[in-house]
C-alpha cells in the first residue's frame, strides 16, 4: 500500500494469515451514501505493457443520472479496486462516472502500480494514454464503458468530456506521472483533465518520476488537491506530500487529517491486511470528511468554480479546523 518494495514480504505474510484464519473485514463504519444508489459493473480495459497486450480489470460506477465528469480512481500498493469501493460509490453519488482499475503491485516488466522491482513510468504513460483517447468510439476505454453500461443496464450513459485523475497511496504517484505524460504526448486530450485529487500519495522508493512529473504539472498550473494522513511508515513519512507542497504551486493544496491514518481513504472497504499494516482501523469521521472534501473539490475542478464552504474561510472547512479535524497543508 505504501509503494515500497520492502513491505512486500510483510504483506504476503499477512495474506497467508488471513487465509488461515478465514478473517473477514469489519462491518461498514461510514455513513450511508446520500444519493440514489448507482449501478456497478466490471469490464476489462485492453492495453499493453512491455510490448505485450494486457487486459486490466476495472470496476465502473454509474451515477443516478448523466455524469458530470469521469473520475479515474487508482488504488495503491498491495490493494485492489475493491478497497476503494466506498470512495468510488461516494463519487458516483455525487454525479461522477467512476472507473477504478486493479493493477499488479509487483511486476518484473514494470507493469505495476508502484516502482519497486522495475520502473513503471512507461506503464503509467500507457494507461494515461488510454484515458486520453477515452472519448473515441473505438478506444479501449470506450469499449470497456460500453460493455460495463450494458451489464449495468445503463445504456443512457455516455463518456463525459471532463475528467479527474484520482489516486490513493502509490496510486497517487501513478496518476501524477500519467497526467504529466498526457500533457506532453497529447495536449488536446490533456485539456480534458480538470485536475488531480490525491489521497495520501506516496512516491516510490526508487527514481524521481513523481517529483519531476509534479514539478511539470505545477508549472502548468494544473489544479491539485490532497488529503493527507499523519506521517508514518506506510506513507514514507509524508515525503510524497512534501514533494507536492514544494512543486505544485497551488494557492491551496489541501488538508491533513489530525488523526488520519493511511487507510482512512479506504474506509469500510479496507481489509485485514490494511488494518494490520496500520495496527488500526479507519475512523468513520475521517472517512466522511475525505468523501465530502474530495467530492466538493473535484466538482469545483470540473466546473471551474470555488464552493466557499470547502476552503479556508468557508463554514464547513473552518468547522473542521476549529474541531481539530484537519490542518491546512502549507505550500511553497
Amino acid at each position: 500500500m505504501s509503494g515500497r518494495w520492502f513491505h512486500w514480504p510483510l504483506l504476503a505474510t499477512l495474506a497467508v494469515m488471513i487465509a488461515l484464519v478465514g478473517a473477514t473485514p469489519p462491518a461498514a463504519l461510514a455513513a450511508p451514501a446520500t444519493g440514489a444508489p448507482g449501478a456497478v459493473s466490471s469490464s476489462d480495459i485492453a492495453t499493453e505493457c512491455a510490448g505485450k497486450p494486457v487486459r486490466v480489470a476495472a470496476r465502473w460506477y454509474f451515477p443516478p443520472g448523466q455524469p458530470t465528469a469521469l473520475v479515474w480512481l487508482q488504488h495503491g500498493f498491495s490493494r485492489t479496486a475493491a478497497n476503494l469501493d466506498a470512495l468510488a460509490r461516494s463519487y458516483a453519488d455525487a454525479g461522477f462516472l467512476v472507473v477504478s482499475p486493479t493493477l499488479d503491485s509487483v511486476n518484473l516488466g514494470g507493469c505495476a502500480v508502484a516502482y519497486n522491482v522495475a520502473d513503471n513510468a512507461a506503464f503509467a504513460r500507457t494507461i494515461g494514454g488510454v484515458f486520453g483517447s477515452g472519448r473515441e468510439l473505438d478506444s479501449p476505454l470506450a469499449a470497456s464503458l460500453l460493455r460495463a453500461r450494458d451489464s449495468a443496464g445503463r445504456p443512457d450513459v455516455t463518456m463525459p468530456y471532463r475528467m479527474v485523475f484520482s489516486g490513493h497511496s502509490a496510486g497517487g504517484e501513478f496518476v501524477v506521472v500519467a497526467a504529466d505524460s498526457l500533457r506532453r504526448a497529447d495536449p488536446v486530450a490533456y485539456r480534458r483533465l480538470a485536475g488531480l485529487m490525491l489521497f495520501d500519495p506516496v512516491n516510490s522508493f526508487f527514481g524521481v518520476n513523481f517529483a519531476s512529473a509534479a514539478a511539470s504539472l505545477g508549472a502548468d498550473r494544473l489544479p491539485v488537491r490532497v488529503i493527507a494522513s499523519q506521517p508514518s511508515v506506510s506513507n514514507n513519512f509524508g515525503q510524497g506530500v512534501s514533494v507536492l507542497e514544494q512543486t505544485t504551486q497551488q494557492r491551496f493544496l489541501g488538508s491533513r487529517l489530525v488523526t488520519g491514518i493511511h487507510i482512512d481513504a479506504e474506509g469500510e472497504s479496507t481489509d485485514l491486511i490494511g488494518e494490520l499494516s496500520e495496527l488500526a482501523v479507519p475512523r468513520p469521521r475521517n472517512g466522511r470528511v475525505i468523501r465530502a472534501l474530495a467530492n466538493g473539490w473535484s466538482s469545483d475542478m470540473v466546473a471551474g468554480t470555488v464552493t466557499a464552504t470547502y476552503y479556508p474561510g468557508g463554514r464547513y472547512y473552518d468547522l473542521l479546523l476549529e474541531t481539530r479535524t484537519v490542518t491546512t497543508l502549507p505550500v511553497r
